[in-house]
């Protein structure tokens, strides 16, 4: 069993939108790490006539941690399991240059593997942007902003070009205060109102939302 992304014809069309669909593919696969998904082929394919432009993956089990947070929900044991295997994921990522851009639960996916029920599969590679590539700046231009506000590091809301591996660490942090608190640190009606406070308000301390927040965690 795989599981397949096929762009739409419309998006097909535009050579823009093949390269990053191309880019999540290749980004993916030049890491080489347990705990990222696994590409298996892309590319293009005639069907009846008519291209199609695919990405084929491994098929996972489980769940999103988007989806356990707001069923279960994750200790505080658990969520230390989590995030340091996503910092492990991550790190391999930022070693071979690429910056995820997009780090939240929706793409964190958690699988059984035997005993362990939250072995991490970090997926959506989509916007990663590909630091170690001459001319990789073009890619994002500056202005543009790529990402989910509540997750946004403070220099991709004011939508500058460099953006570096930071942004996902900070994106990281915002996930541990959500799994730890049941809520992001910036809320608001709209995308403007969350992203003026990434860029200028402090996030209150995870342990006035949840007191059993440790110190030394907090």
């Amino acid at each position: 069993k795989v599981a397949l992304k096929v762009l739409h014809d419309e998006m097909a069309a535009n050579p823009s939108v093949v390269e990053r669909f191309f880019q999540e593919a290749k980004a993916a696969a030049d890491i080489g790490h347990d705990n990222i998904i696994d590409v298996i082929d892309f590319g293009r394919l005639q069907i009846d006539g008519k291209e199609v432009v695919y990405l084929m993956m491994e098929a996972l089990t489980g769940e999103s941690l988007a989806h356990r947070l707001h069923t279960k929900g994750v200790s505080i044991g658990e969520t230390l399991q989590i995030v340091s295997t996503c910092c492990s994921a991550l790190a391999a990522s930022h070693a071979a240059g690429i910056v995820h851009r997009d780090i939240k639960p929706e793409n964190i996916h958690l699988c059984v593997r035997g005993s362990n029920h939250n072995f991490v599969k970090v997926l959506d590679f989509g916007i990663a942007k590909l630091t170690h590539l001459a001319g990789s700046s073009s890619r994002t231009r500056v202005g543009a902003m790529l990402g989910t506000p509540a997750y946004m590091s403070p220099e991709q809301c004011e939508g500058k070009g460099q953006v570096d591996h930071r942004a996902d660490i900070y994106a990281l942090g915002i996930v541990m205060y959500e799994l730890l608190t049941g809520r992001v640190p910036f809320l608001g009606e709209g995308y403007g109102e969350v992203l003026v406070q990434h860029l200028t308000r402090a996030p209150e301390p995870p342990s006035k939302l949840n007191p059993a927040v440790p110190p030394e965690i907090e």
